[in-house]
């Protein structure tokens, strides 16, 4: 039976940067255009070359970034030639590829359903004018709302929606935000979309939001605003019929992003392009965080790595444990970390309403998917007891 294959690419171009993104990215133009499916093209050779692809069938395709939707044409049917010739298609697969909300083009949207995209994700981040200009994007509230109806109406069954919550918009009093945020969902399960991915604003190092932070500068909300947020929007996902089947993830029946499962499950995935992170089963790599560096690499018969990890037997089995805890469907209860210490913590967990155990598995209430990282720093200490080191989360 042929394996599956799940494979991300990183498509490195934005019009601009948003002061809360960490990932790599530079601005577009032909030239880098160029280079990048040059690069794309060998990296794939190579591997070819190491068989990568034997006996696989290519279950999962997402083009992310960066802002994949900046393809021009030519370039886009380019790196779809190389990226559907990997290996045989699986009769199922999920092809997905992140829209800017200003890039929804009826002609650019044609494009990618005759090509066998199939699967649209809509970076709208939020339908309010301050919040967008807050996190700095380039389209308006109308623009995002236009962008998943124009997604819909070109055919896509497959539509889904990002959004950033847990803003402190200079100037704005806690009622404004819990409106606004409420306005939000409403307008985001009004529209005709299948699933919704959330997000809480991190400041992450070397962001535009970093520097203003440290400042001294407050970007975030308060626990209690964050918590209030959270909880409100699956309560808005329930009403719209929306199953909550990942800490920060609601989809409707049978409309699971099968990709992102892919990571949650700890299946092996590959990725392509400068940025892009793999997973064979106990190694992890990345490719290094420069256009130029990493396709000189590929052109010149070197590595285009930028670290390559070997996962210890703790390790890994930190990641089951955490990976698993983000979905709705658990772990078991039996599961490796659980015994010795860890089993009093996992109980300790249940009874404070964070775990609820169904099916000899262990699995998050809505509280605990909000508490999930400290939860799970309590099992992990609880855990290294049992282990030669102590435990860093992976």
């Amino acid at each position: 039976m042929a394996r599956p294959l799940h494979v991300y690419v990183h498509v490195p171009f934005c019009a601009r940067k948003c002061p809360y993104c960490h990932f790599y990215n530079l601005g577009h133009d032909d030239g880098r255009e160029a280079v990048w499916l040059d690069g794309l093209a060998r990296e794939i050779a190579l591997h070819r070359e190491a068989e990568a692809f034997d006996g696989a069938r290519l279950a999962t395709l997402y083009w992310g970034g960066g802002t994949p939707s900046l393809l021009g044409p030519e370039a886009f049917e380019r790196a779809a030639d190389l990226l559907l010739g990997i290996a045989p298609r699986s009769h199922r697969l999920e092809w997905t590829l992140e829209l800017n909300p200003g890039d929804a083009t009826r002609d650019r949207l044609r494009v990618w359903r005759d090509r066998g995209v199939n699967r649209i994700s809509v970076g709208a981040q939020s339908f309010d004018a301050a919040r967008l200009e807050f996190l700095g994007r380039t389209h308006g509230p109308e623009t995002a709302r236009e962008a998943v109806c124009a997604v819909a109406d070109a055919g896509f069954e497959e539509v889904s929606l990002d959004l950033i919550f847990d803003l402190e918009v200079p100037g704005v009093s806690p009622a404004w935000r819990r409106r606004t945020w409420a306005r939000d969902l409403a307008i985001a399960f009004s529209l005709p979309i299948t699933h919704l991915s959330l997000y809480g604003l991190t400041i992450e190092s070397g962001t535009a939001f970093d520097a203003r932070a440290r400042a001294g500068e407050r970007l975030t909300a308060s626990d209690a605003a964050y918590a209030a947020e959270y909880h409100a929007t699956c309560r808005a996902a329930r009403r719209a019929g929306f199953e909550h089947y990942e800490v920060s993830s609601f989809a409707k029946p049978g409309h699971r992003a099968r990709h992102n499962a892919a990571y949650w499950t700890g299946a092996p995935y590959l990725g392509l392009g400068p940025a892009a992170h793999s997973f064979d089963g106990v190694r992890r790599w990345a490719n290094v965080s420069s256009l130029t560096c990493w396709a000189e690499a590929l052109a010149t018969g070197g590595d285009p790595r930028a670290f390559v990890e070997l996962l210890t037997p703790l390790q890994r089995e930190l990641e089951t444990l955490y990976l698993g805890l983000r979905r709705v469907e658990g772990i078991e209860s039996d599961h490796v970390l659980l015994g010795g210490p860890a089993e009093a913590v996992a109980r300790a967990l249940v009874r404070e309403g964070m775990l609820v155990e169904r099916d000899a598995r262990l699995a998050c209430t809505e509280r605990g998917f909000l508490l999930l990282d400290g939860m799970l720093e309590r099992i992990a200490d609880a855990a290294s007891a049992s282990f030669d080191k102590v435990p860093g989360r992976p």
